[in-house]
């Protein structure tokens, strides 16, 4: 029987949890100090600019593409029916990992920040390359995981490898690009490779990180094969096409060449193909066994975390139709959207893996049945107040802007000006805020329960080693 070094699983899983919950503190905090109540705490280093790039990286990198990691740690040798290739060199990436990442987003507030979204860590924090570092991490994790598919003894390769090994290739072209940004033509050609940047973190790194793990654990939680394989290729080669043309819909109607929007738009409406092929898969695996659903939180967090994916892909798509983004361009909505990215779909994903493995790499029941079930009705309760205020708040905030089309000449687009001020559309929008607010103070409620399930489970004594059956698991 094969035994699998789970090391790297949990040098990359403890701390990740951490850092989730220090980022959704400073995302709440962001919203009641930043714009529901601006600067009620005042100083130099707690304002909006210096806090927000940390909140977002610390999301991004800290929380969500650590974790992914550690669970394609565990995924790939258990997929591949080998160890790990390289354990050494798994531990070597995560310190070349943590220690870029960890020295360049905290270095943020005292303004190393490069200036480019998503991209904000600076290239050294004094003697320490920190990109280099990171970059490191992740040409490290794709040889370990390209050796072990290498060295497999189950020879098909499951859907879920297909994405991981995707991931590796598509990180590594998109991380280089943030790299370059500096390095480009000023202007708008260093914008657009920004958001060519921006949407690929997304769409070729969150994406295929975020549907290896689903394909992955759906059917091993629910103990049933996956609906169609031929669907998963689908979706993965129609991701692999359309995704990397798609970055310029957030600069349309900007001063860039029309033809460059139109093939972003073209491209945005083609996601539908790979949206559909993933949610028709992932629905019908469970389309005789809905009570798993009702029993099993794990898999309620595939599912919901699954119907978030479909909202977030036909808000994208709509989004990038010229009329409509008339409207929402810049708005809350868009903010809505990344964060029923990462939050409602990716993080679903993610805490569903979490609660498989950590049962079976500690050989542990979970802690507490109820936190877990507590943990999935308080997520689903914030997000409510949260994502409803951002999307319905930013399309009625774009719609406040927009008043100033409601003319036919110059003097008529001035007096609606005068009419509506920008800063009255600012005040309009704090009702939207503090419900904003109060649905990230639920879901960072939510989070901290998890968290101290999670821990409780690892270091606490548990009484019953033997079957690791809870929350219907087996070991691995």
């Amino acid at each position: 029987m094969t035994t699998y070094d789970d090391g790297p699983v949990k040098v990359m899983l403890y701390p990740a949890l951490i850092f989730m919950i220090l980022g959704m503190f400073l995302g709440v905090f962001i919203a009641f100090n930043g714009l529901a109540y601006p600067d009620y705490f005042a100083g130099e280093y707690v304002h909006f600019g210096r806090i927000r790039p940390v909140h977002v990286n610390m999301i991004l990198w800290l929380w969500l593409i650590s974790i992914n990691i550690a669970l394609f740690y565990f995924m790939v040798p258990r997929l591949c029916g080998v160890s790990l290739w390289s354990p050494k060199v798994a531990y070597l990436q995560c310190f070349c990992w943590w220690t870029g990442l960890i020295v360049g987003i905290f270095s943020l507030p005292a303004g190393t920040n490069s200036g480019w979204e998503y991209a904000e860590i600076p290239t050294f924090v004094g003697w320490i390359p920190t990109q280099f570092l990171v970059g490191a991490g992740f040409v490290l994790l794709a040889v370990n995981v390209f050796m072990t598919v290498a060295i497999r003894v189950n020879e098909k390769l499951y859907v879920s490898l297909w994405y991981v090994m995707g991931t590796m290739v598509w990180a590594i072209f998109t991380y280089l690009a943030q790299a370059a940004i500096n390095y480009v033509p000023g202007g708008i050609s260093r914008v657009n490779v920004n958001f060519f940047y921006v949407h690929n973190v997304v769409g070729l790194i969150f994406t295929p990180m975020g549907l290896a793990i689903v394909y992955y654990f759906l059917p091993k939680i629910s103990n049933r094969p996956i609906y169609s394989h031929r669907l998963s290729m689908i979706g993965f080669w129609s991701i692999a096409f359309v995704y990397a043309w798609i970055g310029a819909h957030h600069i349309i109607h900007g001063p860039i060449s029309q033809w460059l929007q139109t093939v972003s738009i073209i491209f945005s409406i083609w996601l539908f193909i790979p949206v559909w092929t993933v949610v028709t898969n992932l629905f019908a695996t469970l389309k005789n066994d809905w009570d798993a659903y009702v029993q099993n939180v794990p898999i309620r967090f595939l599912i919901m975390g699954t119907l978030f994916y479909l909202l977030t892909c036909i808000q994208g798509p709509l989004m990038a139709v010229r009329n409509i983004n008339e409207i929402t361009s810049k708005t809350d909505w868009v903010i809505g959207h990344s964060h029923i990215a990462l939050y409602a779909t990716f993080s679903f994903f993610a805490f569903a893996g979490i609660y498989y493995v950590i049962p079976v790499i500690t050989k542990k029941r979970i802690w507490s049945d109820s936190l877990t079930k507590l943990h999935f009705s308080l997520n689903i309760l914030g997000s409510i107040p949260f994502l409803t205020a951002l999307w319905v708040g930013g399309f009625w905030q774009g719609l406040l802007w927009s008043t100033w089309a409601n003319g036919n000449t110059y003097a008529e687009f001035h007096h609606q000006l005068t009419e509506m001020p920008f800063l009255q559309t600012t005040a309009d929008m704090h009702i939207f805020w503090i419900w904003r607010g109060i649905g990230g103070l639920i879901i960072l409620f939510a989070n901290v329960l998890f968290v101290v399930n999670i821990f409780n489970t690892v270091i606490l004594k548990n009484q019953n080693f033997e079957r690791i059956d809870a929350l219907g698991l087996k070991n691995d």
